[in-house]
């Protein structure tokens, strides 16, 4: 069997952010993983605001939520997202299992746990989907941790690995002795998750083992079955998988299974097309309860079209059911009402999502991943609070369990969009604050990639540059409306809920709004400030509380423009949003918009710009490669640190080429490495605050 551990291209530290945009780094000691050269992975953390609740720069989907005990600090606990990687840029996913974790105390200390798990065979690295990781908790004491990787090479979807650790290493269980497949009886398949169900109760025929396990997956069709307690990959012997788990849709209500399908799963009389299975099964115990989480078709059941942009639950008193159908858990697509309330729209583009909920610091919130502009090779993490109220009864007498959006200012904790026809969207509501429920910190510089309201879904734009946390929103046009939900103009008087507390605005603080943009046109435009919502009526109470105003001819260059909003904000208590909106004569694009925030007597913003760096050969400058080599099969890259770019020698040059390197920034330090031919390649490192970046300048001849 070929043992694989922790795969990684480069020994070099990547995938770090410096302190821009609401996000900071420290290289905490002694926190490694092996390389595969034997070097040291060094874990970054990363203090951070918003919704992505990860880097900007981070392209984590498919993530599946865990709490583990911290493996270095017994008895503390810490939240882990282990997804897939959109590191290909021109498919789904890439070759590793990524992982990041924050202290539960601490849900905006964010640490790159690293390449978890990659999978290198005859010279090519497998593409990793959906993955899941459980532990289980032996009678010993000891806690193993089992990875289910979902790999994409052919015949290895079923692989299993386990570790010690929920940072990995990780070894493949179930591998035949060549490598190229996993051997007979292994069972999972596309999009894996599994349940720990703990055994305490002496007469239970388990008690011994102290625990069963129970697998679900399935593409466009529902899988599930008992796993064996001593593999962790087959079927528990004397078992059969369900093949027909939960009916599975083509769109909302259409269910695709075939004709007369039965489901021994599904609670007599239940609706079966109200299920929508499309992919990405999870479960999680609530109460007494379990609840069954997928990606699953919505929609037209609140009048809107048909998506697998959506997380649905169903509710049962087992792992394996029979199931009732719960509803919409998220849509990623933001469903508000629209200008009048007489219908519901979207807010943000759609593509697909997958995630799970989570209980943490008493708090449950579901999991997803977003795709900017619909684009899926790029997609980002996010999460949102939700309320989940249960019941003692079980469902097969009655029971419930019904999740909703959750916000902690309504009277009832609920948060809902609803029309005047009665249509009503029950998920998640989609914000700006990730974690942070009771508001954003208003003094902060915040990047104009932390929009959740769009009128132009596809105006946002990616961002994939370690040094710099930023994803402008390009070529706003007249009319156009851009939202952050929401600001906390009252502040957070404690910490809670591993929030930590902030100052709100108050009388006295003359507090200002501030854009950064970048003027696209000559003429004269302005941009409206909004509070609440974009529009004065009874659907969505707006109030405008300023305008920032663009002089013709301005300098097309990203400027700061500032109007107090005192009058506005300096008395407001707990949170609200704000949206705005675009005018201008222009029929093409007014500006790019680069970040938003307020500012105070005491307190200013500034935007951080990333440091730039240039490379001669000979003197001579060369153009600067925009995006970093791309991951592909053949090269195993896992990360956005390394930059290539082909040099052409004049034919008259003699002697090997001389590279040069600068920065604007004193604080980049820099390494270069002369090539050793006229045919070779030169290497320069930035090092800016512990984030390195490396350019590769490979020569050719004319």
């Amino acid at each position: 069997m070929k043992k694989v551990v922790f795969v990684f291209r480069r020994p070099q530290v990547f995938l770090t952010a410096v302190a821009m945009l609401l996000i900071s780094f420290k290289i905490p000691g002694g926190d490694t993983a092996k390389s595969d050269k034997g070097g040291p992975f060094i874990k970054s953390t990363h203090i951070t605001s918003g919704n992505p609740y990860l880097p900007l720069w981070e392209h984590l989907p498919d993530g599946e939520p865990r709490v583990f005990e911290d493996p270095d600090k017994p008895g503390k606990y810490r939240i882990y997202i282990i997804g897939s990687h959109d590191v290909r840029f021109k498919s789904y996913c890439g070759p590793d299992i990524r992982a990041w974790s924050a202290p539960v105390e601490d849900l905006s200390s964010w640490r790159d746990e690293g390449p978890i798990f990659t999978y290198p065979i005859d010279g090519q690295w497998d593409v990793m989907y959906a993955p899941d990781l459980v532990e289980v908790r032996r009678k010993d004491g000891s806690k193993e941790y089992y990875l289910y990787p979902h790999s994409r090479g052919r015949n290895r979807e079923a692989m299993v690995a386990k570790g010690s650790r929920p940072d990995g290493p990780f070894t493949p269980l179930n591998m035949t002795a060549d490598g190229m497949g996993t051997i007979p009886g292994s069972t999972m398949g596309f999009d894996p998750s599994v349940y720990i169900e703990y055994v305490t109760d002496p007469k239970d025929p388990d008690y011994e083992i102290g625990f069963r396990a129970y697998g679900f997956w399935g593409f466009q069709r529902s899988s599930a079955g008992q796993l064996d307690q001593n593999t962790m990959y087959s079927l528990r012997p004397g078992t059969e998988a369900i093949g027909y788990f939960i009916p599975a849709s083509s769109r909302y209500g259409v269910v695709r299974d075939p004709e007369g399908t039965v489901y021994s799963s599904v609670y007599p009389g239940e609706d079966l097309g109200s299920f929508n299975f499309f992919e990405a099964a999870s479960i999680r115990k609530v109460g007494n309860k379990f609840v069954w989480v997928y990606s699953g078709y919505s929609g037209p059941d609140y009048g809107l079209s048909s998506t697998n942009s959506a997380l649905r639950y169903a509710y049962g008193d087992s792992p394996l059911g029979p199931w009732k159908s719960g509803g919409v858990l998220v849509d990623s697509r933001a469903v508000v009402p629209d200008k009048d309330g007489t219908s519901l729209q979207t807010s943000y583009s759609g593509h697909n999502t997958h995630g799970s909920l989570q209980l943490i610091n008493d708090q449950w919130y579901v999991f997803y991943h977003r795709a900017p502009r619909g684009f899926g090779n790029a997609r980002q993490p996010m999460v949102a609070p939700v309320t989940i109220e249960w019941d003692e009864k079980p469902v097969s007498e009655g029971g419930k369990v019904t999740i909703r959006g959750y916000n902690p200012y309504a009277e009832d904790n609920i948060w809902t969009a609803k029309d005047s026809q009665g249509r009503e969207y029950k998920g998640a509501e989609v914000t700006s604050e990730g974690f942070h429920i009771y508001g954003l910190d208003p003094y902060k510089y915040y990047s104009a990639g932390y929009a959740c309201y769009l009128s132009n879904t596809n105006s946002q734009q990616d961002s994939w540059d370690i040094w710099d946390n930023n994803m402008p929103i390009a070529n706003v046009e007249n009319g156009n409306i851009i939202g952050y939900k929401y600001f906390a103009f009252g502040g957070l008087k404690k910490d809670v809920k591993g929030l930590k507390a902030f100052k709100g605005t108050k009388p006295g603080n003359k507090t200002a709004f501030n854009l950064f943009l970048t003027p696209k046109t000559r003429n004269a435009f302005k941009i409206n400030v909004w509070l609440d919502g974009p529009w004065d009526n009874d659907t969505w109470k707006g109030k405008k509380i300023g305008e920032i105003n663009v002089p013709a001819n301005s300098v097309q260059e990203t400027t700061k423009f500032t109007i107090d909003v005192s009058a506005s904000v300096d008395r407001l208590d707990k949170k609200h949003a704000i949206f705005l909106v675009a005018e201008g004569s222009d029929q093409g694009g007014l500006f790019d918009l680069a970040g938003l925030g307020f500012s105070s007597k005491k307190k200013q913003i500034v935007r951080p710009v990333a440091p730039a760096v240039s490379i001669k050969v000979n003197g001579d400058a060369i153009e600067m490669p925009a995006t970093p080599v791309r991951s592909t099969n053949a090269n195993g890259i896992v990360g956005l640190d390394l930059y290539e770019t082909t040099y052409k020698l004049p034919s008259n040059l003699t002697g090997i080429p001389t590279l040069s390197a600068s920065s604007n920034n004193p604080e980049v330090k820099i390494t270069v490495t002369q090539a050793e031919s006229k045919s070779g390649t030169a290497e320069v490192r930035f090092d800016y605050k512990g984030v390195i970046k490396t350019y590769r300048v490979v020569f050719s001849a004319e």
